[in-house]
């Protein structure tokens, strides 16, 4: 959720009116003043007894409510922040960013009656922005009311097209449906219409279509998403799967050699290759592979070297075992 806003401007401007009517009242400027200064300067506990020093002085009571608030969000102490908040909105009804903040603590305490009110009553106000619609849309999500949530997951991307969270929102409401055509269509219009999507929009609508036992379809967005990251290697070791699946065991292997390259889970990968060669009997190879994991760490490299020394004690080539249990003793 997005972070607490200050009212420096128009705390400022209030300043200036009660300066020129009343100047007896600078006592109460210097408290939120000083109070201001200290936020902006980061020192949040410092600045805690100022704002209360103005509260109870009361010239700036709304603003320093709020801010003592946003101060206490910064301080980590929402449960206390809820209270400044809630005050703030008794005290100036009509203050939406204060609803809206009030809205998002409840939301971060998971606390969506509540939250799904404060957020209303900001829209009523006139605060009609994708981050209120696109929390309501979480809000109702978590509530299981996905009409709800997809209307205003909706209303997100009207008014922030580049929202992705949104995009992949309303696509999990289509998944919870079991409407994996719309929930593909949705994140392909993302995609096409998005300057934010990524390689995770291909990801996820890799898995929609396995979801609809489309393994090719499935296999080609996962491609495309590993052209744009193509260091995931959590990506990669899944389309070597589907390939596998396929009955490609070549693809998934020139897959993960691919992923070699880039140095990066070089253990996981290994173990991997291990696996389809063993798979195919190229007990060598597969050894080879394993030994490599090993040597970076991975305890499977040993389990899976151990095995080819079984297979081929197994297969009657003593020999050749024995020659693959010596090595494993000299790593």
């Amino acid at each position: 959720m997005s972070s607490a806003h200050r009212v420096n401007g128009l705390a400022l401007f209030f300043s200036v009116l009660i300066s020129a009517f009343a100047p007896g009242l600078f006592a109460a400027d210097d408290y939120f003043k000083q109070a201001n200064d200290l936020y902006d300067q980061g020192k949040y506990k410092e600045a805690v007894p100022m704002y209360r020093a103005a509260i109870n002085e009361g010239t700036y009571e709304p603003f320093a409510w709020f801010n003592l608030g946003n101060t206490l969000v910064q301080l980590g102490k929402n449960n206390i922040a809820v209270v400044a908040y809630r005050r703030t909105v008794e005290l100036m009804p009509g203050f939406t960013k204060a609803w809206t903040l009030l809205g998002d603590l409840y939301y971060l305490g998971d606390d969506d009656g509540l939250a799904i009110s404060a957020y209303k009553r900001a829209l009523e106000l006139g605060e009609n922005s994708d981050h209120i619609h696109y929390a309501l849309a979480e809000c109702f999500l978590r509530a299981h009311d996905l009409a709800l949530a997809q209307k205003h997951f909706e209303a997100a991307i009207n008014l922030n097209g580049d929202r992705m969270d949104a995009w992949y929102g309303l696509a999990e409401v289509y998944e919870k449906l079991d409407d994996y055509e719309y929930a593909i269509k949705t994140l392909e219009r993302a995609a096409d219409n998005t300057v934010a999507a990524g390689a995770d929009v291909h990801f996820t609508l890799s898995h929609y279509y396995i979801q609809m036992d489309s393994i090719t379809k499935a296999i080609r967005e996962m491609e495309s998403g590993l052209l744009i990251d193509p260091q995931n290697t959590s990506a990669r070791r899944y389309l070597a799967q589907m390939y596998i699946k396929k009955a490609s065991p070549w693809m998934a292997i020139f897959t993960l050699e691919e992923g070699l390259r880039f140095n990066k889970d070089k253990d996981l990968l290994y173990v991997d290759l291990g696996q389809i060669y063993f798979s195919q009997k190229r007990y060598d190879e597969a050894f080879e592979n394993y030994l490599l994991a090993w040597k970076l760490g991975n305890p499977q490299g040993r389990v899976g070297a151990e095995n080819v020394g079984n297979a081929f004690y197994n297969a009657g080539d003593e020999a050749q075992a024995q020659t693959i249990y010596q090595r494993i003793l000299n790593r």
